[in-house]
């Protein structure tokens, strides 16, 4: 059975899956690899310098755990809106091909649906956490490593996550992302 809304046609599906392997984990793999790239270049010259200490390390990893978190929230979200509304990201999808702005689409982007105004005060929530941990954290943990954790932690865990999700699409064979 399909995990995706009854009323979309599944050419519908396919377009919102499309769009979804290549902005959600494609997207996200290069980020990852630019975010743990940086981050491996940070703990290099601390070590190359001759001052590399476990605390700001510990730091460092600590913020790329709270951002993987972040990640992981903001994945199941979009997942959410993927399986109940999948004419918006085969709108956007759509809109991707025509070079067009996705803001110029005017039907399948927003979404209403019980809890929204609870999502806002969740990102809302999280981000502030996040940015509670940076500052109580933020005596000895080096800007560039702490930027470079959390953007490889964020996008880690969403590559995960939608590795996940496509590896069982492909298991149900609703959608095959290798061919």
């Amino acid at each position: 059975m399909s995990p995706f809304s009854r009323q979309a046609g599944r050419e519908e599906i396919r377009q919102a899956l499309e769009y979804a392997y290549g902005s959600f984990l494609r997207f996200s793999a290069m980020w990852a690899l630019a975010g743990f790239g940086g981050a491996f270049l940070t703990v290099f010259l601390s070590f190359s310098r001759g001052n590399l200490d476990m605390s700001p390390l510990f730091r460092e990893v600590t913020v790329g755990i709270a951002g993987a978190l972040l990640g992981l929230g903001h994945s199941r979200y979009q997942y959410f809106l993927l399986e109940n509304w999948p004419g918006r990201y085969a709108a956007l999808r759509q809109a991707a091909l025509g070079r067009r702005m996705p803001w110029s689409v005017r039907n399948g982007l927003a979404v209403a649906h019980p809890g929204r105004s609870k999502v806002f005060a969740a990102y809302a929530g999280g981000i502030l956490l996040f940015l509670g941990l940076v500052l109580l954290l933020h005596r000895g943990l080096p800007l560039m490593g702490g930027l470079f954790f959390a953007e490889g932690g964020f996008f880690f865990a969403r590559v995960l996550f939608w590795k996940r999700a496509f590896e069982q699409w492909k298991a149900e064979g609703i959608y095959d992302y290798s061919e």
